[in-house]
């Protein structure tokens, strides 16, 4: 068997896609945070809910892609 190497350009580029959505929920975060006319400090002490919207988003992001890799795949 085969064996599976990860390059450090590969986990860069997983880092910098997470980093964007880490971003993506912070934003959704601060519309919620001015929609709601709440505290600032939520920003800041919802920071572990903010974490677990941003790795929801990468594991959605990441069935899309694997299932666009399997549709190129069968495509061939």
């Amino acid at each position: 068997m085969k064996p599976i190497i990860i390059t450090s350009k590969s986990i860069k580029k997983e880092f910098y896609i997470w980093l964007v959505l880490f971003v993506c929920a912070t934003l959704l975060n601060v519309y919620s945070i001015v929609k709601y006319h709440t505290n600032w400090s939520e920003l800041y002490s919802q920071l572990g809910y903010v974490l677990a919207i941003s790795i929801v988003f990468y594991v959605v992001i990441g069935v899309v892609r694997v299932l666009m890799q399997s549709v190129k795949l069968f495509k061939k």
